[in-house]
């Protein structure tokens, strides 16, 4: 952009004079010196002092800091402040003088003057107008003249929006009613050369004092009533600032405040300019048209000015919408049939300045439309402007195919790249490499766009073309650049008579050649590029220039390919200007690591290799030469290098040093693959190895004799080197034999040597086979392979990785030439080698059906040598740590067990067991409590014979299900205690340290139901009752262990267990609900192995409430070892119904037996107790069946009811011949659940 006026690019802010802070600094004088010299109007002296409070420069200083002129141009605005837009300032001292505002008048003469000095009908106009007004006379666009940046200037440095007047204030009592007079005149007077100037510029004050008081407040408020200014937009006061902080924050508050003041100066001067346009005529100019004038303004070149001036003015308010609006109109009136561009002779300087008013229009409408982030927008406004401009240069000018043209286009395309890196587009902000690189961002991702997402307006469109999605600045920079290279060759294809001085031709051919070439904004054809000279230094360096920035942007968003075809290009125009060292520094990178190589781009790669061997040859760089010429050799160029050279040249390496290539970065002319014949093998074995090697140069009958290969395997661990031994015949296939070469023992590795003839052709490969003895266990890679060569007496090293040497063939001689037989595999390079084969077994010897929790169990593992050999070595045990945790495993003559959970191998070294031999072990093992299943691996190293240093492993996994032996079915009824409950009147009295528990006793049976889970029958010695878990509230008393000693199995009823046991609360005031969680021990034996070790298994019994300390009703039932001596008493049995009454109050009950047709008793049938506190009470009856032939269960019917409570007791069973069952009503209405058995004769109870 630096070929337009820079008043023209600058984007506008509204300015701020800072008028009485001191005088403007020299940084900020440099950037705002004024192209344009206005003659002085209006002037306003300051007749007080310069402020000179201590803080003035830090002020001054921090208003110039907040300048915007360096803001990226978008909407972001100030950085310190959200909504703040950018200023831009100017600084005065004592003085400040206006741009004359109209032009002087005409000068008449005396004749003109005394001719008819009262006449009115005067031809000459004597309306003055702008001193810059094509209406006027001495305005340099007087009379048809468009726009100048006179007026740019003008407003952008001359005539400011706000007048900002700074003041001080002094404390001084005794002067302060004097400098409070002083400073009410100066403001005045300020004020009213404003007004009397003719232009909008708003007035602001700033009081300043180095002391704040009371007395300084009241003396501000009293200037401010008196000058009548608006403390809020024109009144500030800043009184001793402490901090650079609180300077900086006044400054962004004064700023904000004066924002809106600003936008309304632009605002009016908006409305003045529409005002003009839309008054429907054009005014005379002052005076009469001088002589030789052809035309004045037109009417569409009237409207393309104000149109522009508003634009102008809307950007200076920063409303970017409104401004891309008014240069879009000033752009069409330009370009319309009766706009300046049609209507201007194209020789005309006039044309030129309208082409340029166009460019700096249309740029605005870009800048616009970035700024609003219509990204789509600006790339469609920039394709149409240059496809008007082309038809316009086309159809008026002197044509598209001009030099002229090509640098515009150029320029236009840079244009928008810089514009686009100003606005900082959001899509396009990108980290610099060189920012990224080993900070600790350096692995967050980063999005890269090459192209900015178009708008809502174009997104919903079907297809977009290319021209409406913008792309990133280096895609501009690339058709600037593409441009300029075509300026630069238009040029050089014109004739040198073109070219030639003015002086040198006649006026017939300085007239055609005027009329032949455009130099819009271009030097002429003989100041372009003067005949005899061959290059011009300002062209290649914009050339180079562009390039460097196109790369840059390139490389910035990872585009390396296009990075690279630039610097090529830029490497061509180096070289063509005789800079061939910096085209070389350009190229090399290039060559070094270029994509095109391993893309098969040969086209691409081979102008790059040709061109830089080139410059090596002119900077005679040998060893550069060599590298390429290595390249070179390569049969993928074709005859592109055939005129170079025609084979590789050897001479004398003595005294060179090896050039050290790699075949991933390097082309190389020899192919070297490699492959193993197997997928697999084991140690020991015999493997046999293929290398291959084939020269494909483009030179014709070449050899070239390869002085060594050396094969890397297993990442260096072996090195297999092939040296050169010539032969009589060069076979194609050639058998080696290794040899194993001793190396010290502090080298790690397996040298290998062996020789063949290495002379390769352009006709035929060299095929060479060998076999490679196996030593140890484990995947065996080719890693890389390097050759030895030499070019142009330089020897060089080419190594080759795995990428490059990868095969799926495998040659074979089959007498008549070589075939190829496919290897059915992917990885050819890598051979996974097994151990030795184990013959050495490992079983169990009589294993279980079953193992059992809780058990002992011991596991003989039997050992057989199958080897032919004796073996030796240890016997491992690998389990996880859950399993350790939960076994308690060591070996039988072992007396340490694991018990670490972390510790996961148990050994046991056996000594030599000779062939066909067998030794057993025995490992013991405690199974867990619980049910579990468990995995034990178990790993056998050995070795064999007199090879120590070869172990074989052999492995092998046992599974093992640990389950219960035993399960148990759990039911809890009540029982009647015989022990005496105590009497309420006399309470027991404890010993001093015994805990007094003084709840009464009652008595339970756990009815158990033992049943076998194992295969085989178990021997169940003894069970115990433990309890688990109780509440605090409550103490049981268990019973011994019970000794059973019977047998139970799988297929049989199960053993059925009665045990006893007592609770007793604490406390007979308590009366909750208490759980009761029991285990049941059994201790059982295989039965089989009857002197075997016992075993005990925990049964958990489900938890049971224990009700809670209130009356009950048992029912028991007499025993039946009485002797019947006659009919009429065998088939009677007594009934007893205990109440029992554990709490501490007098409780009354009634007691009701109901009759029945079953049976017939004696007994009260209807009767009321009394039961003191912890008391009981039994009632008995006595049954007697009625027409039976056996026994039977009856139901006898009792209603025991709480007197006071009226609430029924329910009856519980508690002794043998009582149960519990569920019966329906009878007819009368009446039922019972508890049934007794009543014998006849000698019928049994059931």
């Amino acid at each position: 952009m630096d070929a337009y006026p820079a008043e023209y690019l600058r984007h506008e802010l509204p300015l701020i004079t800072l008028y009485g802070l001191g005088h403007q600094s020299a940084s900020s004088t440099s950037s705002s010196t004024a192209s344009w010299n206005p003659s002085p109007g209006a002037t306003i002296i300051r007749e007080l002092p310069i402020v000179s409070v201590s803080f003035a420069d830090s002020l001054r200083d921090e208003f110039h800091r907040a300048d915007g002129t360096e803001f990226p141009w978008n909407g972001t605005g100030n950085p310190q402040r959200q909504g703040l837009i950018g200023f831009k300032f100017s600084t005065v001292g004592d003085s400040f003088i206006f741009p004359r505002r109209k032009a002087a008048p005409a000068a008449q003469t005396p004749g003109e003057e005394l001719s008819n000095p009262l006449s009115t009908n005067s031809s000459t106009n004597s309306e003055l107008h702008s001193t810059l007004s094509p209406l006027s006379p001495t305005s340099p666009l007087f009379p048809d003249g468009l726009f100048s940046t006179s007026w740019m200037s003008k407003h952008q440095q001359h005539v400011p929006s706000v007048l900002l007047c700074f003041f001080d204030l002094k404390a001084d009592l005794s002067i302060s009613h004097h400098q409070d007079d002083q400073l009410k005149t100066e403001i005045g007077r300020v004020k009213t050369a404003l007004s009397r100037s003719g232009y909008r510029t708003r007035l602001a004050v700033v009081i300043l004092s180095d002391e704040g008081s009371s007395e300084i407040e009241e003396r501000v408020s009293n200037l401010r009533r008196t000058t009548g200014l608006d403390p809020k937009t024109s009144f500030f006061t800043l009184s001793k600032p402490r901090t650079q902080a609180e300077i900086t924050a006044f400054v962004c508050n004064t700023l904000v405040a004066l924002q809106p003041v600003c936008i309304d100066y632009y605002r009016d001067l908006t409305k003045h300019s529409r005002r003009k346009k839309n008054r429907g005529y054009i005014p005379a100019p002052t005076g009469s048209n001088a002589k030789g004038t052809s035309q004045s303004l037109t009417t569409s070149g009237w409207h393309a000015r104000y149109e522009f001036k508003q634009g102008i003015f809307a950007e200076f308010r920063q409303e970017m919408d409104a401004a891309e609006r008014h240069f879009a109109f000033a752009i069409d009136e330009l370009f319309n049939a009766e706009g300046v561009l049609e209507s201007t002779p194209i020789w005309s300087l006039r044309w030129t300045e309208a082409r340029i008013l166009a460019d700096i229009t249309a740029m605005r409408v870009l800048r616009c439309q970035l700024w609003r982030g219509l990204t789509s927008g600006a790339a469609e406004s920039w394709s149409n402007y240059r496809d008007r401009t082309r038809a316009l240069v086309d159809r008026r000018g002197k044509g598209s195919d001009t030099y002229g043209y090509a640098a515009w286009e150029s320029r236009w395309s840079q244009i928008m790249a810089e514009l686009i890196n100003r606005a900082e587009v959001p899509a396009f902000q990108v980290k610099p490499i060189s920012s990224v690189v080993g900070s600790e961002e350096e692995d967050d991702y980063v999005a890269i766009n090459i192209s900015a997402t178009p708008e809502k307006a174009y997104a919903n469109m079907e297809r977009l073309v290319p021209f409406q999605i913008l792309h990133h600045p280096g895609y501009w920079y690339r058709m600037a650049h593409r441009w300029a290279v075509e300026r630069y060759r238009r040029i050089k294809s014109l004739p040198s008579d073109d070219r030639s001085m003015p002086g040198d031709q006649n006026s017939s051919q300085l007239r055609d050649r005027s009329n032949s070439f455009d130099v819009y904004l271009v030097s002429p054809p003989h100041e372009e590029l003067p005949a005899g000279s061959l290059t011009n230094d300002k062209i290649e360096a914009q050339i180079l220039s562009l390039g460097e920035m196109a790369e840059y942007e390139f490389d910035l968003r990872k585009q390396f390919r296009f990075k690279s075809l630039l610097a090529l290009q830029r490497a061509h125009v180096l070289a063509e200007a005789g800079s061939h060292q910096s085209a070389r520094q350009a190229l090399l990178p290039v060559w070094t690591d270029m994509a095109w190589r391993s893309e098969g781009w040969w086209d691409l790669a081979g102008e790059v290799i040709l061109n830089l061997y080139k410059l090596a040859v002119k900077l005679e760089e040998q060893r550069l030469c060599a590298e390429l010429k290595w390249e070179m050799l390569c049969k993928v160029f074709g005859n592109l290098f055939h005129s170079i050279f025609t084979g590789p040249h050897v001479g004398d390496r003595s005294g060179q040093v090896a050039l050290h290539l790699e075949a991933k970065t390097r082309l190389s002319p020899i192919s070297v693959t490699f492959c193993f014949a197997s997928e697999d093998a084991h140690v020991g074995d015999v493997v046999p190895c293929q290398l291959t090697l084939a020269f494909t140069s483009v030179a014709k009958d070449t050899t070239l004799e390869v002085g060594s290969v050396v094969i890397s395997l297993g990442g260096g661990t072996c090195r297999i080197r092939i040296g050169h031994s010539k032969a009589e015949v060069l076979k194609s296939l050639q058998d080696l034999e290794l040899v194993d070469i001793a190396v010290s023992s502090d080298r790690q590795e397996r040298a290998i040597d062996a020789r063949a003839d290495l002379r390769i052709t352009d006709k035929k490969i060299s095929v060479l086979n060998f076999g490679l003895q196996l030593r140890n266990v484990g995947e065996i890679e080719a890693t890389e392979v390097c050759i030895d060569a030499a070019i142009d007496s330089f020897p060089v090293q080419c190594r080759y990785h795995p990428a490059s040497l990868t095969t799926s063939f495998w040659w074979i001689d089959s007498g008549k030439g070589l075939y190829e037989r496919s290897l059915d595999r992917d990885d050819t390079l890598a051979i996974d080698v097994l151990p030795k084969p184990p013959r050495v077994q490992l079983k169990l010897s009589e294993p279980s059906t079953q193992y059992f929790t809780s058990e002992d169990v011991v596991l003989s593992l039997v050992v057989v040598n199958e080897e032919s050999e004796p073996v030796r070595g240890s016997i491992k045990v690998d389990a996880s740590a859950e399993v350790l945790t939960a076994l308690n495993i060591r070996w039988k003559s072992s007396q340490d067990a694991v018990k670490d959970s972390e510790e996961e191998e148990v050994v046991q070294e056996f000594g030599t067991i000779g062939p066909l031999d067998k030794a057993v072990y025995e490992l013991c093992i405690r199974t867990p409590a619980e049910p579990a299943t468990a995995v034990l691996s178990f790993s056998i190293d050995y070795t064999v014979g007199e090879d120590r240093d070869t172990t074989i492993n052999k492995a092998a996994r046992f599974g093992f299900d640990f389950v219960r032996p035993v399960d148990a079915m759990f039911e809890l009824f009540p029982r009647l205690d015989d022990e005496a409950w105590p009497s309420f009147f006399s309470m027991p009295v404890a010993a001093r340290d015994e805990e007094v528990v003084d709840g009464i006793r009652q008595k339970w049976v756990l009815s158990t139901q033992i049943a076998s889970l194992a295969h085989g029958p178990l021997l169940i010695e003894d069970v115990a009752l433990v309890v688990s878990k109780t509440g605090e509230n409550i103490v049981c008393e268990m019973p011994t262990k019970r000794k059973i000693g019977a047998a139970v199995s799988a297929d049989k009823e199960g053993s059925h267990i009665e045990i006893p046991f007592f609770t007793r609360r604490r406390s007979l005031d308590d009366r909750r609900s208490t759980p009761l969680s029991l285990e049941l021990h059994v201790t059982w034996r295989r039965q089989e192995s009857a002197a075997g070790p016992l075993a005990t298994t925990v049964i958990p019994v489900p938890t049971f409430q224990m009700p809670p300390a209130e009356p009950r009703l048992l029912c028991t039932a007499s025993a039946l070892d009485f002797k019947s001596t006659a009919e009429t008493i065998a088939n009677t049995r007594t009934v007893k119904y205990t109440i029992e009454n554990p709490s501490v109050h007098f409780l009354t009950f009634s007691l009701a037996m109901d009759a029945s047709d079953q049976f017939a008793f004696s007994g009260p049938k209807l009767r009321s107790i009394s039961l003191t506190p912890l008391s009981r009470v039994t009632v008995g009856y006595r049954i007697m069946l009625l027409s039976t032939e056996s026994g039977k269960w009856v139901f006898p019917a009792l209603k025991v009811t709480d007197s006071y409570f009226n609430k029924t007791l329910r009856v519980v069973p508690a002794g043998p011949g009582v149960k519990m069952e569920d019966r329906k009503s009878d007819a009368a209405g009446s039922s019972s659940n508890i049934g007794v058995w009543v014998p006849i004769g000698a019928s049994h109870e059931a």
